[in-house]
């Protein structure tokens, strides 16, 4: 069976550099090493399906020039399909700082200015074209002009979209309602509604998705019936965990189909990937001799939702 992902979002170029701790004001600091990769919550994402097996293809924006050509690169090496969409806004460079022993890392990078309006919407043919055989959609809350009409298209045609939101930003309602499934950090945080993660379901459920769950890192993954707890692992870089997550949980339900009977198991799966992908350097060298978990992880734990 042919599994085909499409998703939606932001593609960067990442420069990732491990430090004992991250430099203070007018302190310099050695790296202990570095490494560059393309990054973005859906590249990112779309890298980790592929290595699952999925024929998968990332539709964004890319400004032109040498900077856009190694993220493309990077994303064709690792067998991803680049749709780039036209953009007056140049590519996004984040600059990352893992601190060696905790695996933390502080970002920097401008993609507020993505999320809105850099990319060249799309013709209807074009949107349709680029669903036909698709499983799933995942969207990453960037590049809205181009992401909503496929988020639309993609669930009049009963394919299911999974949406990856780590923050609340003002666009967050609107790509909720464009959502099957949406798996948010316990850093999503809706005005008037706080970090609690029950009143977080609530009001995911109240924008219309079916599949809601928050991420709580090591504590676990709540969902509305209980908690999907994680298998502890030693933490080197968290650097794209979460895309990683999401990609996981997006290949799954490409695979296997939307099913909330399913969810807990999906998400068990999702969270075993994501797992495996801070035990390293960097965002691609876990990925060289991985082999995926199995595809009937089960969830561990249910203990009631906080």
């Amino acid at each position: 069976m042919t599994v085909t992902c499409l998703f939606v979002g932001l593609a960067t170029l990442d420069v990732i550099q491990l430090v004992e701790r991250p430099p203070t004001a007018n302190e310099k600091t050695v790296a202990l090493d570095s490494t560059l990769a393309a990054g973005g919550p859906a590249a990112n994402a779309a890298v980790v399906a592929a290595h699952l097996g999925a024929t998968v293809t990332l539709v964004t924006a890319l400004a032109r020039g040498p900077i856009a050509d190694i993220i493309r690169g990077d994303l064709e090496a690792r067998r991803v399909t680049v749709r780039d969409v036209q953009t007056d806004a140049d590519a996004v460079v984040a600059s990352i700082l893992v601190s060696r022993g905790s695996g933390e890392r502080a970002v920097v990078s401008p993609t507020a200015r993505a999320s809105v309006a850099s990319a060249r919407p799309l013709d209807s043919g074009d949107v349709e074209g680029l669903l036909d055989g698709v499983g799933a959609v995942q969207l990453d809350g960037y590049h809205l002009a181009v992401a909503l009409p496929i988020a639309a298209a993609a669930r009049a045609r009963g394919i299911p979209v999974v949406v990856d939101l780590g923050s609340f930003k003002p666009h967050s309602p609107e790509v909720l309602r464009s959502s099957t499934v949406a798996v948010v950090s316990r850093d999503f945080a809706p005005p008037g509604v706080g970090r609690h993660a029950s009143a977080v379901l609530e009001y995911l459920r109240d924008h219309g998705v079916e599949g809601v769950a928050v991420t709580c890192g090591a504590e676990g993954i709540v969902v509305p019936d209980g908690t999907v707890m994680v298998e502890p692992v030693s933490a080197v870089d968290t650097c794209g965990a979460g895309d990683f997550f999401h990609g996981a949980l997006t290949h799954r339900i490409a695979q296997c189909g939307w099913d909330s009977h399913r969810f807990a198991s999906d998400l068990a799966f999702a969270a075993q990937v994501a797992g495996t992908s801070v035990q390293s350097f960097g965002t691609r060298a876990w990925l060289d001799g991985w082999v995926p978990p199995t595809q009937e992880a089960r969830p561990v734990g249910v203990p009631r939702p906080r």
